[in-house]
């Protein structure tokens, strides 16, 4: 086969090109990954707004029923530290988002190795109530919760491992 030479063998292999390229980003051959789609991106927005209804929803309701109970519990002790943190986490909504002990939402990023991460309880507890703190993009809503639950909670997922 004769190569083609000069301005008009350029302007072939230039359209070649382009139409390959093309063609790769058209038909999927470039596919970008589900995740980063449009229609993906909306769901997943749509399913953020509806767990974060829910967790307002279940937070509300519980808030009232919960907060004489957790006010007084200073600091739990260590078999209790469980059970204390499990019962603001669900009153607060978190497992609407976020994995605990295997269950729960997955929008929000998965707790179930959060003491492997290497941060301290402080920066649990300001994540908790203020996450905008860390980073101001998150979806993640405050939760004002008091300083006893706050530590409750904090300590509770630093010691999963």
């Amino acid at each position: 086969m004769k190569a083609l030479k000069g301005k008009k063998g350029l302007t072939v292999l230039f359209t070649a090109l382009f139409l390959v390229l093309v063609s790769f980003s058209l038909y999927g051959c470039a596919k970008k990954p589900a995740a980063t789609t449009k229609p993906a991106k909306k769901t997943a927005k749509k399913a953020a707004k509806a767990a974060k209804k829910t967790a307002k929803k279940a937070s509300k309701k519980a808030t009232s029923k919960t907060k004489a109970k957790t006010m007084s519990a200073s600091k739990p002790a260590a078999g209790n530290l469980k059970t204390a943190a499990m019962k603001i986490i669900k009153a607060q909504g978190c497992q609407g988002c976020h994995v605990i002990n295997g269950k729960g939402g997955s929008i929000g990023p998965n707790l179930d190795k959060e003491g492997t991460k290497g941060h301290s309880i402080h920066w649990l507890e300001v994540q908790i109530n203020t996450p905008k703190v860390h980073d101001k993009t998150t979806m993640m809503p405050n939760h004002n919760l008091n300083p006893a639950q706050l530590k409750t909670v904090a300590e509770y997922l630093e010691s999963l491992k």
